[in-house]
């Protein structure tokens, strides 16, 4: 999965306080994970655990990358 695909669960997270607060209250990773999963289903889209985790891990290093070459 390209982070371009996850784009859609993404703006819906941003323009809903609704499911913002549900994924704020996933009281860990793991918890996390399965309500995004769940929230892609709800939407239609199919991704796996370890997709998620790319997009995850691809944000975190582009967000360090901000930070290391300023």
């Amino acid at each position: 999965m390209a982070i371009d695909d996850f784009l859609p669960i993404r703006i819906a997270v941003l323009t809903d306080p609704a499911l913002q607060e549900r994924l704020r209250t996933a009281p860990d990773q793991a918890a996390l994970f399965e309500a995004v999963l769940a929230l892609g289903r709800e939407r239609g889209h199919q991704f796996s655990e370890q997709d998620l985790r790319a997009v995850v891990n691809a944000n975190r290093r582009a967000w360090l990358e901000r930070w290391l070459y300023q």
